[in-house]
């Protein structure tokens, strides 16, 4: 029984040891909602210093130099590795304009990874999710450090258990209403609860894109809005926690919330 005992506590020890070298060192929690079906901008009126990125200014085509986020005389960032489109089936908010995809097959060169390098630290980022699946992965860094990864497969999850969750289906725009009936139309917002990040990297690890607009960002916010998917919880809630985090997937340590909510406020 001793030696037993013993065993055991060596194998905790290791655990914990691989706990922390695996957790990120500035590890956040993250909340995610999406907006009621057919909304394809942020709800701007709960954002503090918002910036938004539609793209339409951007030349069409694959560049592996990217492009300036300019607002006015703000620099906002940076995006590497890009992929910008007109509008069609997959993408464009409004229908009109141009949109930003992740598609190896598109954009011709090998791109499965963008990344937006961003001048200061934020805490909110949304984006309308057009054309989605469940293999576009969204990965937030804070100077360099992992703070979360997440992959919109439970967005898909949570929409397909809707009872409306036909209204999603398809382009909502009038230009290509309807088509692409098969997937999901979503604007999705990412709260950083509690820390900030100053790099968003978007993936595409299957064989389609991760097709999307209005990139938003903001460095605070006043609430929760629209229906949560992924509700934040404290970093020490458990050691599965600690594990999970850092992975794609993240979303299996978080509750998830079928209550739909219009506004959450922040304590």
């Amino acid at each position: 029984m001793k030696n037993l005992l013993i065993k055991s506590a060596i194998a905790s020890g290791v655990v914990l040891s691989l706990a922390t070298i695996t957790r990120p060192a500035t590890a956040a929690s993250f909340a995610v909602s999406i907006e009621n079906a057919g909304v394809q901008n942020a709800q701007l009126s709960n954002l503090v210093n918002a910036h938004v990125d539609t793209f339409d200014s951007q030349t069409q085509g694959y560049s592996a130099t990217g492009f300036q986020w300019n607002d006015g005389q703000t620099n906002i960032g940076s995006y590497k590795n890009t992929l910008v489109l007109n509008p069609d089936q997959y993408g464009a908010a409004g229908g009109t304009g141009k949109y930003f995809d992740v598609d190896t097959n598109r954009s011709g060169n090998g791109q499965t990874v963008s990344t937006l390098n961003l001048t200061s630290p934020q805490s909110y980022f949304g984006l309308w999710w057009s054309a989605g699946d469940a293999s576009n992965v969204i990965t937030f860094l804070s100077q360099g450090q992992v703070v979360q990864t997440l992959t919109t497969a439970d967005v898909v999850s949570y929409i397909a258990n809707l009872p409306n969750k036909s209204s999603y289906y398809g382009n909502p725009n009038s230009a290509f209403q309807n088509q692409d009936s098969g997937e999901p139309f979503a604007f999705i917002n990412f709260y950083d609860v509690g820390g900030t990040f100053d790099q968003v990297q978007f993936t595409n690890i299957g064989g389609s894109g991760f097709e999307s607009d209005n990139h938003t960002v903001a460095t605070g916010y006043n609430g929760i809005t629209g229906n949560i998917v992924i509700q934040a919880v404290p970093e020490s809630s458990s050691v599965l926690g600690v594990f999970a985090i850092g992975f794609v997937g993240a979303a299996s340590v978080m509750t998830r919330r079928a209550k739909k909510k219009s506004v959450l406020q922040l304590s």
